[in-house]
């Protein structure tokens, strides 16, 4: 596995079970991922990329409740890392609570200035809100921090922001 500058290497045995998690998620065997991910000591049961994984297992079966749990943790061990924080306020808008997804990601926009998934997300999050104003206002937000082309031809798919995509398109 690799090194997380902060939390160190996971070593073997352990990193051989956060492999073969990996390995059982893509191809689409949740259960035996979380099975090898349970078999890590408690050493590094915490550890960003353990957590990151068992963060994507929920995600693939939809359990959003845990994976707000796993989030905030996330956000605990490595606070620095804007990937808890855009995990969490994801689960939190998978259970269609926009608004408190918004609230949770919101405050660390100006701590991650250069994620553009940032911005993105909280277009999302107001879009299916309601908020289309605010929406677009976000995704120029995004345009602004990364490559507009990737992020125009990312939103003009992605369902949570199919109310914007005529606009979109217009504005090709």
């Amino acid at each position: 596995m690799g090194i997380d500058a902060k939390h160190g290497k996971i070593e073997p045995p352990d990193s051989h079970y956060l492999s073969a998690a990996e390995g059982w998620f893509g191809l689409g065997d949740s259960r035996s991922a979380l099975d090898e991910l349970k078999l890590i000591t408690p050493r590094y049961q915490l550890h960003p990329q353990v957590l990151h994984a068992r963060w994507h297992i929920h995600h693939q079966t939809k359990n959003w409740e845990e994976c707000v749990s796993i989030g905030r943790a996330m956000i605990a061990v490595d606070p620095e890392s804007p990937q808890g924080w855009i995990n969490h306020g994801n689960a939190l808008f998978y259970l269609h609570r926009y608004e408190e997804a918004f609230a949770a990601l919101y405050p660390v926009l100006d701590k991650f200035p250069a994620d553009e998934a940032i911005p993105y997300n909280l277009a999302c999050y107001r879009c299916q809100a309601g908020d289309l104003t605010d929406a677009v206002q976000w995704l120029k937000q995004a345009f602004k921090v990364g490559n507009i082309k990737k992020i125009r031809a990312m939103a003009l798919t992605d369902p949570d922001l199919k109310p914007l995509w005529n606009q979109l398109r217009s504005n090709s």
